[in-house]
């Protein structure tokens, strides 16, 4: 048996202030506690930092990037843990997303730099990399929406022409033991952007799921479904991303991670989401609680308690009603 867990949108750097009265455990404490847990491996699905994003607008900034990266107590928890840190950019991941061209050479310069100062982590970009008995394959950044346009966003056809020949080249065996590592969701599945308007996933994504159906896709990026997980097929589909984060006042807080048993020989995958506490006065409260939706049944994650239906009925309804408003 495996045993990994899996973190997305860490979004280091970037600090987010709970409301009056509210204690959180800190986000080192949180990962911390993750690796005293003795995975086999950590995985994370994209926007680590946010250092390059906020800081990265010159050549003179790359140094001090770069220093606030090396200081970060989660950054250096995660490279001096036992179990290897396995993971893939994000578009928060670069410098100065809104000027820079298709090159990006600053955000190369100091992915390089990253890749050599921070040993314990495994860059899986276009990369097969083996964990255990399964591989893994990653593709970094996002695909461009008319939400994200900018930066090292990519175009649909990218990702099918770069990862489409390295899956081929697999064995059938090994495309059963494959995990896919993106920071995007698959187009349809789990990526509703922030409260659930519109489907922001890649095409070709999901047609590279739909055709090879790999054992696992790993993602983050939509903080809206953050928690959720679906099959399609037989590929298990999970969103890793912080829970709410930048989608409301529900819960601007909740860091949360799947801890995911493998096995090589049994198709069957277990996968329970971690779920921190915070205190509210001298009340312990989890971040989000799982139970039922009362629409579509599925077991959910839930950030309020009167809250009846889960996001994925609430964003259906909202795009149906979209839909149906503008005659589609």
């Amino acid at each position: 048996m495996t045993r990994i867990l899996v973190i997305s949108d860490l979004h280091q750097g970037t600090s987010i202030s709970p409301p009056s009265g509210i204690r959180v455990v800190t986000q080192e404490n949180l990962i911390k506690n993750l690796i005293a847990r003795e995975p086999d491996a950590v995985l994370i699905a994209g926007d680590i930092q946010d250092y390059m994003w906020n800081d990265g607008k010159s050549d003179d900034s790359v140094s001090s990037v770069e220093k606030s990266i090396e200081a970060d107590p989660v950054l250096t928890a995660l490279n001096d843990a036992d179990p290897p840190v396995y993971y893939v950019w994000g578009n928060t991941d670069i410098m100065d997303c809104e000027k820079e061209t298709s090159e990006t050479p600053l955000t190369e310069e100091v992915r390089e730099w990253f890749s050599t100062e921070f040993s314990n982590f495994h860059d899986c970009h276009e990369k097969i990399l083996k964990m255990s008995n399964f591989i893994i394959l990653g593709y970094q950044d996002a695909n461009k929406t008319d939400i994200y346009s900018s930066g090292k966003c990519w175009e649909e056809t990218t990702i099918h022409h770069d990862l489409r020949p390295i899956i081929e080249s697999l064995s059938n065996e090994q495309k059963k033991q494959l995990i896919l590592l993106t920071h995007t969701p698959p187009r349809g599945i789990l990526d509703f952007s922030s409260l659930g308007s519109r489907h922001i996933g890649s095409f070709y994504l999901r047609e590279l799921i739909d055709d090879f159906q790999p054992k696992i896709s790993v993602f983050g990026h939509v903080h809206y479904l953050g928690g959720y997980s679906k099959y399609c097929g037989r590929t298990q589909c999970i969103n890793v991303s912080s829970f709410g984060l930048a989608v409301s006042h529900d819960i601007l807080f909740g860091q949360s991670a799947f801890e995911i048993q493998l096995d090589t020989d049994s198709e069957e995958i277990s996968t329970s989401m971690i779920v921190p506490h915070y205190w509210e006065g001298k009340r312990k409260r989890a971040f989000v609680e799982y139970r039922s939706c009362q629409g579509c049944g599925r077991y959910a994650p839930f950030a309020r308690r009167q809250f009846k239906y889960c996001r994925i009925c609430l964003g259906t309804r909202r795009i149906q009603s979209q839909e149906a408003a503008s005659g589609v």
